[in-house]
């Protein structure tokens, strides 16, 4: 029980932790605030004591729900409920926040993470609660935090191999256009608003597999197997995956990497959000051109889709690393080599 947890706390532990924590005007400490109050939260804060190399400089924890009795663990105060989350988050500068709230109160975390988004609050949901929902694809926040060096390259990696690779594709992309102009009438290139990193938009570029204005009457929807809006010319490029091509030019921009989450558009995403509780979190890194879920499952024709691809999703924001780049782009390599697109 937490109350049990906070009342084996001895007072020197207290004391050896307040003369050894960081320097809180460290410009290397990130101002944080633990959303929950409940013995995973308390293990949390343990954590971060025992790795003060994180950089994380605790300010208090934020109960989901009213709490009475106990105020603080480890002299790290109790500040209160979700009422005066944001007046704290204000009050005490906080960039971070880790939440870690219990799995009676899983229906607070769109309350949480809409608090947030206002304030333009970094945020990880750091519990195994959500393993029942979604499978092991919640992992330890730390490993992201130790790991985040390893990526100080990525956007040099991006920006280069994307000016190299639109150089060396050049003559594909000609030849490309030719056949898309004689398959159908139409533009060459489709260009479509998408939703990026912490749910900033962007327009997305790719050759154009579809009849033009083929959503004109229909609206937003999902794409299908034999699909009857996709052209002769865009069935081979969607199982070749030659019409992504084009987003070379969105990661030469910076509004997408080569790899992450497949970028969606803000009506699904309104529409997910409200339907997954962990839909957003996606939303934490770029997306990519290629990506786990995509090489792992493909399109979204349900829901049911959409929830199964959020797993793999997931999985890679909080697992990302040169290896499991290296592994994705292998398996983008032999999807389009066999054909294995939709």
């Amino acid at each position: 029980m937490v109350s049990e947890k906070i009342s084996g706390v001895k007072l020197s532990e207290q004391n050896i932790l307040k003369s050894s924590r960081l320097n809180p005007t460290s410009r290397l400490l990130k101002n944080t605030l633990i959303i929950g109050w409940n013995d995973e939260s308390l293990s949390l804060y343990d954590k971060i004591c025992e790795m003060p190399a994180l950089g994380y400089n605790v300010k208090g924890f934020i109960s989901a729900i009213p709490r009475s009795g106990a105020k603080a663990y480890r002299g790290l105060p109790l500040l209160g409920d979700l009422e005066v989350l944001a007046n704290s988050a204000r009050r005490l500068d906080i960039e971070e926040v880790l939440i870690a709230i219990a799995p009676s109160e899983q229906s607070y975390l769109g309350r949480i993470i809409d608090v947030c988004k206002e304030l333009s609050l970094h945020y990880t949901i750091v519990s195994d609660v959500y393993d029942t929902i979604y499978g092991n694809v919640v992992k330890d926040v730390f490993k992201e935090v130790v790991l985040a060096g390893d990526f100080g390259f990525r956007r040099i990696f991006d920006f280069f191999g994307s000016v190299i690779l639109m150089v060396l594709f050049l003559p594909l992309f000609v030849i490309t256009a030719i056949a898309i102009k004689l398959d159908s009438k139409g533009s060459i290139l489709y260009s479509q608003q998408r939703v990026g990193k912490d749910g900033k938009t962007f327009r997305i570029y790719k050759f154009r597999s579809m009849y033009q204005d083929a959503e004109k009457h229909s609206g937003p929807v999902w794409a299908q197997k034999k699909d009857p809006r996709i052209t002769r010319m865009g069935h081979f490029m969607r199982k070749t995956r030659i019409d992504e091509l084009p987003q070379l030019i969105n990661v030469f921009a910076g509004d997408m990497s080569f790899i992450g989450p497949r970028p969606e558009r803000p009506f699904f995403v309104d529409s997910f959000q409200k339907q997954i509780p962990l839909y957003i979190n996606r939303l934490q890194v770029k997306p990519g051109v290629t990506g786990w879920a995509q090489v792992k499952w493909g399109y979204d024709e349900t829901l049911e889709d959409v929830k199964e691809k959020l797993k793999y999703d997931l999985y890679y924001v909080n697992n990302r690393s040169l290896w499991l780049d290296i592994k994705i782009f292998f398996l983008t390599i032999s999807t389009v080599l066999l054909g294995k697109g939709q």
